[in-house]
């Protein structure tokens, strides 16, 4: 079964699955994905568009669909649209940010009160009354969470596995990003929190402060305070298997696979490839943010413009024209 989530962080992103850096207060990468084995299918052609009405860092990426926010601060979807994901609300107006979740979006406004729209079977997408003002938020297979204005956090959607109890004693948080069944934060004093899922929320002994975090469908991934990488979780396509000489990272999106940007704005991916979303296309050359989705992937190239890669069967990787 697909999933989600990938989110890019604004220095990197990109979720996810997500992936949250931890000076952000809003999201950039929040979904992971889960993909019991490659999925086959889909035109895997990359598609790109010359794209200087994104910018950088605001990018999203669900199971299926894609959004982005534009220059002029409005949102773009596009993708599937079975639930109405990539349909953007009427009267949305200007976003300070975006995240994807499996069959979900959810956008910070520019009033700083959040909006959910698509699938809604276990409430991921009905923002509790009394939220308020949130500063990030973060989007998983079927639940969500937000951090609000006075850096705590609250969650809600699906509960069948503890992803939305918020364990108590948390305290303030500096940032969010949710996994398919899990979720993770980064607290006030750098440490990691993770809840939900036994084997992807069981952070490491010894990990010691965090600068972000990205969760996928069954892993999450760490980078440290040295800028090196760690990995945990689910790794039947090697996607917690950090590729040896990775080196310092800038910024990590997870779904079935992982995808870091170095220090030299290169990217470079691993895990699950069944629709070539870990096969980084030759020339992509530098690029400032990236977002994993379930079967592909997409980057925010240094050029401005966005390319994405791997499964296109919803139209997940073609960018649409208006926005080329």
């Amino acid at each position: 079964m697909k999933t989600l989530l990938a989110i890019i962080a604004a220095a990197s992103l990109v979720v996810g699955c997500g992936v949250f850096e931890e000076e952000q207060t809003s999201i950039d990468a929040t979904s992971g994905g889960t993909t019991s084995a490659p999925t086959g299918g889909g035109d895997s052609t990359p598609t790109v568009a010359a794209d200087s009405s994104v910018t950088s860092g605001r990018i999203a990426s669900g199971s299926d669909h894609t959004c982005a926010i534009k220059v002029d601060d409005t949102l773009q979807c596009w993708g599937m649209n079975h639930y109405g994901q990539s349909t953007v609300p009427s009267g949305l107006g200007s976003v300070k940010s975006v995240a994807a979740g499996e069959l979900h979006a959810c956008a910070i406004k520019a009033d700083d009160t959040l909006q959910c729209w698509g699938m809604d079977n276990s409430g991921q997408s009905t923002v509790p009354v009394g939220l308020g003002s949130v500063k990030s938020v973060a989007a998983g297979l079927n639940h969500t969470c937000a951090i609000k204005a006075d850096d705590s956090l609250q969650c809600w959607g699906r509960n069948d596995l503890g992803q939305i109890n918020v364990p108590v004693g948390l305290g303030s948080v500096k940032s969010i990003i949710a996994g398919s069944d899990h979720a993770c934060a980064i607290k006030a004093d750098d440490s990691l929190q993770c809840w939900g899922t036994y084997s992807p929320s069981t952070v490491l002994s010894g990990l010691g402060s965090v600068k972000s975090v990205a969760a996928g469908s069954d892993h999450t991934c760490a980078i440290k305070v040295d800028d090196t990488l760690q990995c945990w979780g689910s790794n039947f396509s090697g996607q917690s298997t950090v590729p040896s000489g990775l080196g310092s990272v800038k910024s990590i999106t997870a779904n079935s696979h992982t995808c870091a940007i170095k220090v030299d704005d290169t990217l470079q991916c691993w895990g699950n490839d069944g629709d070539g979303q870990s096969t980084v296309p030759v020339g992509l050359g530098s690029v400032k943010s990236i977002s994993a989705g379930s079967g592909y992937t997409c980057a925010f190239k240094a050029d401005d413009s966005v390319q994405c890669w791997g499964q296109n069967d919803n139209g997940e990787t073609t960018v649409p024209a208006e926005l080329q």
